[in-house]
C-alpha cells in the first residue's frame, strides 16, 4: 500500500510540474522578413515563434497587399507604395498572448544599365570583357549566362561602371541587379545582353533527339532541339551509315535558321532500318563532331498457324523501357493491343488474332522526354516503326500457280501474268492499308502504270469470288 500510494505521489507532482512549466512558457511573436523591398515585389514573411498553427495570429502589414498565406504563414505581401512599412503581429493561444513587429523599408527599383562588352575572340584566346555600364552602392549585380538560373559572376555596386572580368564561354550573358538586404526574388533586369563568340573553335556536338517514321512521306524523319542563344551557327548536316558497318556518309543539310527536321526521301523504311548521326556547321564552316546515332525501328510482319508474327529491331539512341503495339483491322481505328519490355536487340511477338481481311500494325516507343523542333507548332513524343501489313490469315504471300508479277522492283510499269480463267480484278494498296486504285485484269497479261507511285514498297492483290493472290512489289 505504501508503494503504490508513493508512485500516485510521483506522478502527481509530475503534472503539477508539466502543468505549471505549460503555463509560465509564454508565446513568442517573432517573425522573418527582409528589411528592404523594391515596390511592387513579392516579399517574404514568415512566422518564427512557438505559438501552433491552432493559435490566432493576427497580422497587420500596414498597406501591403497578400499575395498568398493564412495563419502562422508563411506569406508573400507587395507593397505598391514607397517608404518605411511596420508589420505587426498579436498572438492569441488560450489565456497567453503576445505582441511583435518589424520594419522593411519599401524603395524604387535598382536603376536600370546597359551590359556591355562581348564579341569574338580566337579559340585558345583569353576572352572578352563583359560588364556595365553604370552601378549603384547597396545594390548587387549578378551575370546570368543563356538564360541560366545560376550566376555565373557577381559584383557589388560601386557607384561606377563595373567590369566582370574576361569570359571565355560563348553564349549570351545578361545581367540582373537587387538590394544587398532583400530576397533573391526581387531581381531587376538591365537592358541589353553581351553575345561571346568563340572564332576557330569547332562547334559543340548537337544530339539527335530522336528518328521516326513519317506517316505523310513513309519515310525515315530525324529530329533535333537547337541551342538558344548561339548565333554563330550556318546549318546541320545529317549523316547516314552507308552499306559498310559504322561508315557514315553525309545525305543532307538544313539551315540552322530553318525546323530542325529532315526527312531522309530516299530511305526505304518498310524494308530496312537506318543508322543516322548529327553534325553542325558554324558560319566560319568549321563542323563539329559526329553525334551519338540513332537507328529506326523496322518492323515486319508475318502469318503464322496461331496468328501474326511481328519482328523487329530495338530502337537505338535514348533509354527507355516498353514498346507499345498497335493494330488495324481493315480501314478500323488504331487499337493498343499490348505493351513489352524492352529488353532484348532482336523483338517477337505472336498477335493471336483471327480475323479475315487485311490487318496493319506498327510499333511505338515514348520517348522520356519529348522534342520541340524550333518553328514546330507541334511535339514529338514518340518513335514509331513503320507500318507493316499483314495478308489474311490462309491466303498465301507467294506466287500461285498461273498468276505472276513482274518486274520487281518495277519503275513505271508492273506486269501481271494470269493464266488461269475467270474474271479478275487487281487492287494495289500502300503499306499502311490505303487503298491507291482497283483495275481489271484482261486476258492473260495485263500492263499497269506504276510511274506516279512514290517510291516505296506496295501490297497488291489479285482476287475473284473463288480466292484472292496476295504479294508485295517495290517502286523505284
Amino acid at each position: 500500500m505504501k508503494k503504490i500510494f508513493t508512485l500516485f505521489l510521483f506522478i502527481t507532482l509530475c503534472m503539477m510540474n508539466y502543468q505549471i512549466y505549460a503555463e509560465t512558457d509564454s508565446v513568442s511573436c517573432t517573425f522573418f522578413m527582409y528589411p528592404k523591398a523594391p515596390v511592387g515585389c513579392y516579399t517574404y514573411v514568415s512566422y518564427q515563434g512557438n505559438a501552433p498553427s491552432s493559435a490566432t495570429f493576427d497580422w497587420n502589414f500596414d498597406g501591403g497587399i497578400i499575395i498568398s498565406g493564412t495563419g502562422p504563414g508563411p506569406y508573400y505581401i507587395i507593397w505598391d507604395t514607397l517608404g518605411y512599412k511596420t508589420v505587426t503581429l498579436h498572438v492569441i493561444y488560450g489565456s497567453q498572448s503576445c505582441n511583435g513587429s518589424n520594419t522593411i523599408h519599401i524603395v524604387a527599383d535598382p536603376t536600370v544599365y546597359s551590359v556591355t562588352g562581348g564579341g569574338s575572340y580566337p579559340y585558345g584566346g583569353s576572352g572578352v570583357h563583359i560588364g556595365l555600364s553604370g552601378s549603384q552602392t547597396t545594390i548587387s549585380y549578378y551575370l546570368y549566362l543563356n538564360n541560366g538560373t545560376s550566376s555565373v559572376a557577381s559584383m557589388e555596386g560601386t557607384g561606377n561602371a563595373l567590369d566582370f572580368g574576361l569570359f571565355t564561354t560563348a553564349g549570351t550573358y545578361k545581367c540582373k541587379a537587387k538590394y544587398d538586404t532583400t530576397s533573391g526574388a526581387c531581381l531587376t533586369s538591365m537592358q541589353d545582353s553581351a553575345i561571346v563568340i568563340v572564332t576557330g573553335a569547332p562547334p559543340t556536338t548537337p544530339t539527335i533527339c530522336m528518328v521516326t517514321y513519317d506517316t505523310t512521306t513513309s519515310k525515315n524523319e530525324i529530329i533535333w532541339n537547337k541551342p538558344t542563344g548561339v548565333y554563330n551557327l550556318s546549318h546541320y548536316n545529317i549523316y547516314k551509315q552507308t552499306y559498310q558497318s559504322n561508315v557514315f556518309s553525309k545525305i543532307g543539310q538544313v539551315p540552322f535558321s530553318s525546323m530542325s527536321t529532315f526527312v531522309d526521301t530516299a530511305s526505304h523504311p518498310l524494308i530496312h532500318w537506318d543508322r543516322y548521326e548529327l553534325s553542325v556547321t558554324d558560319t566560319n564552316g568549321v563542323e563539329s563532331a559526329l553525334s551519338p546515332d540513332h537507328m529506326t525501328i523496322h518492323l515486319d510482319v508475318s502469318s503464322g498457324f496461331t496468328g501474326f508474327n511481328l519482328t523487329w529491331n530495338s530502337y537505338i539512341g535514348f533509354t527507355f523501357q516498353t514498346y507499345r503495339i498497335h493494330r488495324k483491322h481493315e480501314s478500323g481505328p488504331w487499337v493498343l493491343i499490348d505493351s513489352v519490355a524492352a529488353d532484348d536487340y532482336t523483338m517477337l511477338y505472336t498477335d493471336p488474332y483471327f480475323q479475315s481481311g487485311t490487318t496493319t500494325y506498327y510499333i511505338e516507343v515514348v520517348k522520356p522526354y519529348p522534342c520541340y523542333p524550333t518553328l514546330k507548332d507541334n511535339v514529338y513524343q514518340s518513335v514509331v516503326s513503320n507500318v507493316a501489313i499483314s495478308a489474311p490469315l490462309g491466303i498465301r504471300e507467294n506466287k500461285q500457280d498461273g498468276i505472276m508479277i513482274y518486274p520487281n522492283p518495277a519503275q513505271d510499269k508492273l506486269f501481271i501474268i494470269n493464266q488461269t480463267t475467270g474474271k479478275f480484278e487487281a487492287v494495289i494498296f500502300t503499306m499502311d492499308g490505303r487503298l491507291l486504285g482497283t483495275y481489271a485484269l484482261s486476258g492473260t497479261k495485263t500492263v499497269l502504270d506504276v510511274a506516279d507511285l512514290t517510291d516505296g514498297l506496295y501490297i497488291i492483290k489479285i482476287r475473284n469470288d473463288q480466292g484472292m493472290f496476295v504479294d508485295k512489289f517495290l517502286k523505284e
